[in-house]
């Protein structure tokens, strides 16, 4: 937990910032009217952007490299930029994907059924494995070595089952801490709900995060979990 609130702190900041700066933004337009101060928000999203970056990367080369930093993570730009564009390239090809075989879904059943709801839903299930299948990609960049989607995909067959479940395991996790955090806001406190979704939504990241190492320490190392 200490090199893990460590590694984070630049997105812990980030995120302290955005709820700070974004409430009083907030509560300055409901009180006056005004509409959104939209460069300090576009500045803030690229701020805990770049953090994320940050972090998701010397989080990668801390548990593969052993990599331990200061009292900051040691900032790797180049292999930030090339982790980026991996995560544009999946963005690109699965969004892709996914718009197609809606497009087919709504075509063959009409957008108005129940079974088109369903095909939705089974499209962001195999979108979402297919997403975990081909993440080994990230860790590579964050590491410098390369590795392609069809070796990612080759090599992580024998665990696709498993992935499928760690990836569905993930979102029903999360979907009921929000839940929880949600209720204690409106019928509890509204700071504490605020400070229950913040600490949420770094654990999340996190795990998130580490779900990804641990994927490309076993598929692509030879690791034991």
């Amino acid at each position: 937990m200490k090199d893990a609130i460590r590694i984070s702190s630049p997105l812990i900041v980030t995120m302290i910032l955005s709820l700070v700066i974004g409430g009083a933004i907030t509560v300055d337009n409901l009180e006056s009217g005004a509409t959104a101060n939209e460069p300090l928000s576009v500045l803030l999203q690229i701020l805990t952007g770049v953090a994320g970056l940050w972090v998701a990367v010397a989080w990668h080369r801390f548990v593969l490299l052993e990599e331990h930093g200061g009292s900051l993570p040691t900032f790797h730009g180049r292999r930030m930029l090339s982790y980026f564009f991996v995560i544009l390239l999946l963005t690109v090809m699965l969004a892709l994907v996914a718009g197609g075989a809606g497009a087919l879904a709504g075509i063959v059943f009409g957008v108005a059924t129940p079974l088109f709801a369903v095909a939705v839903f089974v499209v962001l299930v195999a979108v979402l494995w297919a997403f975990y299948r081909l993440s080994p990609m990230l860790p590579a960049a964050a590491l410098g070595r390369p590795l392609g989607p069809a070796q990612a995909w080759a090599e992580t067959t024998e665990l696709s089952g498993a992935i499928l479940v760690t990836g569905l395991s993930l979102i029903v996790v999360s979907l009921f801490c929000a839940a929880v955090a949600a209720l204690i806001m409106f019928q509890v406190s509204i700071l504490i709900g605020v400070i229950l979704f913040g600490v949420l939504q770094w654990a999340y990241t996190m795990v998130g995060i580490s779900i990804l190492t641990t994927i490309y320490g076993i598929a692509i190392e030879g690791r034991d979990i």
